[in-house]
């Protein structure tokens, strides 16, 4: 069942006013009046006195407070509407009736059967009224001991000094609509005839509030599934019947739309889960594939590990015969036979099963072949020139060591450092230098390469 929007917005006055026409509510006539600020706020706050119609009252809650001392005594908004009254006659030059509006009070409700619903339209309802008031919004009540739960807020317009150093003091029209709209209607009159006696006040009031209460409905009550009107009882003219017509159409094409987004979000949330769903069966898979993976990857490194362990011993064992190879090679260099080494290291090496350690091989084996063949030169170098000079001693007294046992013509004994006698061998050896050594024979099981 659909509900209907409640908001209405009343003014209060200096002083408690009776009006003149007497009406029927519930059957019982009674004499309206026209409530004070004071009389509002004591209503509010559950005063005694001022809350016959409460069976069982309870505190009522401050949603909103412009300013602590308020908070604190919100009483003290009735001083502010007294003060925005006497500070009319500033501007205006007149003193404020005391029968004219100072503070406006705006009730909005929400139906007993959606009182789930009342925390989120409590405070939309707040933000729409603070951005449309501003600073001109003094105090916000809340109260739930009646049948619907609604709360009041109070507006003031605003008034002090402004930037300029003058006093201003805003209209009552900036907080009630249908007044300000009324008192437009009403100096357009009197500036255009001279008088206000033909003036529509009262339609431009009700417009007024018309549009207060579309605007309401737009921005706030239609999230909430609540409608602009009721059940209408009472006949209407052609303009109103037109415009309840829109009305409910605009209402019908708002509730069709809902239902579309509905569905269309419905589809959304079904496309959502089957994505989930997808996603966990891919999670599912993937851990599952890691866990193969991870299995098959130590078999396959246990395999490695394995295979390197066979590859290195076949490798060592190659190394070992290489290593040999190459020692038989520089022994054969060493005595000058290259062929012959070379011949040894082709017709010894085992190595037809891995051709690359082989080159590699004997790359390293040319190296060394090089670096012996260095090492040799350089001895024999060496030695040449040791024995050479060793020749040369017989020039500073040593020629005694390599004498000859014959004499020249002249019968003196001569040196001849160079001579071939048959003891030259003998006294040679006495100067003979130890071979060079080669190097260390590499230890078994040690990697030439």
């Amino acid at each position: 069942m659909q509900r209907a929007q409640f908001i209405n917005k009343i003014w209060s006055a200096r002083v408690q006013l009776d009006k003149k026409e007497k009406v029927i509510v519930r059957g019982r006539e009674i004499t309206p009046v026209a409530w004070s600020a004071l009389d509002l706020l004591n209503e509010a706050l559950r005063k005694d006195g001022h809350i016959p119609h409460v069976k069982a009252p309870k505190p009522p809650g401050i949603l909103y407070a412009c300013s602590d001392d308020i908070r604190e005594d919100p009483l003290k908004v009735a001083d502010l509407a007294e003060a925005w009254a006497d500070s009319r006659k500033a501007v205006t030059g007149r003193a404020h009736q005391r029968n004219s509006p100072v503070m406006a009070s705006t009730v909005i409700s929400l139906p007993k059967e959606m009182d789930d619903e009342w925390p989120a339209f409590r405070e939309a309802s707040l933000k729409w009224l603070k951005e449309k008031y501003g600073n001109r919004l003094k105090l916000v009540i809340e109260h739930v001991d009646e049948e619907n739960k609604h709360f009041h807020a109070y507006c003031i317009p605003l008034f002090g000094i402004g930037e300029d150093g003058k006093p201003f003091s805003e209209p009552f029209g900036e907080v009630h609509e249908g007044y300000g709209e009324s008192r437009k209607t009403r100096r357009g009159a009197i500036e255009k005839t001279g008088n206000s006696s033909g003036a529509k006040t009262g339609k431009a009031f009700v417009e007024a509030m018309k549009e207060y209460q579309d605007k309401f409905h737009h921005d706030v009550a239609r999230h909430f599934n609540l409608t602009r009107l009721g059940e209408q009882k009472r006949k209407l003219n052609h303009a109103e019947a037109v415009r309840q017509r829109d009305i409910k159409k605009a209402e019908a094409e708002r509730l069709e739309a809902e239902k579309l987004k509905e569905k269309a979000f419905e589809q959304v949330r079904a496309a959502i889960e089957g994505r989930r769903l997808a996603n966990e069966e891919i999670a599912r898979e993937k851990a599952e594939a890691e866990k193969e993976a991870e299995a098959l990857s130590k078999q396959l490194v246990e395999d490695a590990q394995e295979r390197a362990k066979v590859e290195a011993q076949r490798i060592l064992k190659i190394a070992k015969l290489a290593a040999e190879d190459k020692e038989r090679t520089i022994l054969a260099l060493t005595r000058g036979n290259v062929q012959l080494a070379v011949s040894v290291f082709r017709e010894n090496i085992e190595l037809k099963n891995d051709l690359r350690l082989a080159k590699r091989a004997l790359e390293i084996a040319k190296q060394e072949i090089e670096l012996w063949r260095r090492k040799f030169h350089s001895a024999y170098s060496w030695l040449n020139e040791t024995v050479a000079r060793l020749e040369s001693f017989g020039f500073f007294g040593f020629s005694h060591i390599f004498k000859t046992s014959g004499t020249d013509a002249k019968g003196v004994a001569s040196d001849c450092a160079l001579s071939m006698t048959p003891d030259y061998e003998a006294k040679r050896k006495l100067f003979d230098l130890p071979k060079p050594t080669l190097g260390r024979r590499k230890e078994e099981g040690e990697d030439s390469y």
